[in-house]
């Protein structure tokens, strides 16, 4: 029997902007509806979103984000289904090995802004090539790429991120590489919000 990775990939996602100090023992902190003020200094790091999108229509839909062939294409996807996120709902999708890729948007968390505030308290962070002309970074609360684990949070707007979220099996071909999968993905799911929005 194969092990599932739906819920691993799943918990990991969203929790670089629910996760900072906490008082609950290593557990991530609840995401606080009323994001802190950043420092002017770490605002000033912050990439700008471009061009902000409308992506209401998609916080309570994740999994409208990727269509069927998207999914196969970045990830091999055979089958997908919402689960309840931290903040929002999050869809996962899986290949015939049970690697998972989880996608989720973030809103009222102060996007990249989050992020970026919330950078020393992560596992790893790395600015990603933007998509498209949207920033992105890579970052998680754990730094399990070596496992074949990646996230990276894409800006949508000045307020709002997404994530997008893989753990891989070994027998993944991607299984070295993990962020260029969370990557594509990232990169279909845009697509996806700005022919929609």
């Amino acid at each position: 029997m194969k092990p599932i990775a739906t819920a691993a990939g799943a918990a990991s996602i969203l929790l670089v902007l629910t996760a900072c100090s906490s008082p609950n023992g290593g557990q991530p902190a609840p995401a606080s509806s009323n994001p802190p003020a950043s420092s002017s200094n770490a605002a000033s790091d912050v990439p700008k979103v471009p061009n902000p999108l409308d992506v209401a229509k998609y916080e309570q839909d994740p999994c409208s984000v990727l269509t069927q062939a998207q999914a196969a294409q970045a990830f091999n996807a055979v089958r997908n289904r919402k689960i309840a996120g931290n903040v929002a709902p999050v869809c996962t999708w899986n290949d015939s090995e049970n690697s998972s890729l989880a996608i989720g948007l973030l809103p009222g968390q102060g996007g990249l802004a989050t992020v970026y505030k919330n950078r020393s308290s992560t596992g790893y962070f790395e600015p990603a090539p933007s998509i498209d002309g949207y920033p992105a970074v890579f970052t998680n609360v754990l730094d399990n790429r070596s496992d074949g684990g990646c996230q990276v949070a894409v800006g949508v707007r000045a307020d709002e991120a997404f994530t997008s979220s893989v753990i891989l099996f070994k027998q993944s071909p991607s299984y070295g590489d993990p962020c260029s999968v969370a990557l594509k993905a990232a990169g279909a799911a845009l697509a996806t919000i700005k022919a929609g929005a």
